[in-house]
């Protein structure tokens, strides 16, 4: 009976009766995090949903092969708040990952097939669930789009120098394979941009990287296959590909 305190407590849950409660409170358990831990990583199963007890969770995007830190942050989750939605929807992956924000922080955690087998047996309490859930989606985004809207989230800028020169050189095909690539990867952190030439019209088609924290790279006579290498290797793993490196930059 050890969560059902807070369940009365969460929007979504608050309409049920104890006996309802009860029933859920059975496949909850706590977990006790400190500052800095990592509760789940992007890409990991989504195999519970989570409910913020005590402290404060951020969720962030992480760049492989660096140091996640608070700049990374997307939103932040106070005390009786829900995260971990992924567990809810298809595939049931997770979008973001989950840090202890706070000194401490406690979470409960509702194991998604327990959850999800209630939902089929409890249809009507199911029901009321699912429309509070989406209510707190919904208010959810609406905070997510307008913080979007004052200070958009980009860790990683490539711009694609399709001056005159760099087109004739080759940088649509270029810039094809940055778009396919990035579209694969399923990250929404990494803005995509087009650019002049930078005066070096020999060494065409250049693609500038700009990663958060990092200085920028600007590669040269670049191709299709040279800008997945770099994409996979500089951008998603963090290796600087040197020896596409524009000569004087790296």
């Amino acid at each position: 009976m050890a969560c059902i305190d807070l369940l009365q407590h969460i929007e979504a849950f608050n309409t049920l009766t104890e006996k309802e409660l009860a029933v859920i409170d059975g496949f909850c358990r706590e977990k006790g995090f400190i500052y800095g831990d990592r509760i789940f990583k992007e890409g990991d199963d989504a195999t519970h949903l989570y409910i913020v007890k005590k402290g404060l969770v951020d969720l962030r995007f992480d760049l492989p092969a660096r140091e996640t830190s608070e700049a990374h942050t997307l939103s932040s989750i106070p005390e009786n708040n829900i995260f971990g939605w992924s567990s809810m929807v298809p595939p049931y992956r997770y979008k973001l990952s989950a840090y202890c924000a706070s000194d401490s922080c406690r979470v409960v955690m509702m194991e998604k097939s327990r959850f999800h087998d209630y939902l089929y047996e409890y249809p009507k309490s199911g029901y009321l669930i699912l429309s509070e859930l989406l209510k707190v989606v919904g208010k959810r985004f609406q905070k997510l789009q307008g913080s979007a809207d004052e200070a958009p989230l980009a860790l990683v800028k490539v711009t694609v120098h399709m001056g005159t020169c760099g087109i004739a050189a080759g940088a649509r095909e270029v810039m094809k394979a940055l778009t396919e690539e990035v579209s694969r990867s399923g990250r929404q952190n990494i803005q995509v941009e087009t650019g002049g030439c930078i005066g070096k019209c020999w060494s065409e088609p250049n693609v500038t990287v700009e990663i958060h924290n990092e200085g920028e790279i600007v590669y040269q006579k670049m191709d299709a296959e040279k800008m997945r290498r770099v994409f996979n290797e500089h951008i998603i793993n963090g290796r600087i590909q040197k020896d596409c490196v524009l000569e004087g930059e790296e």
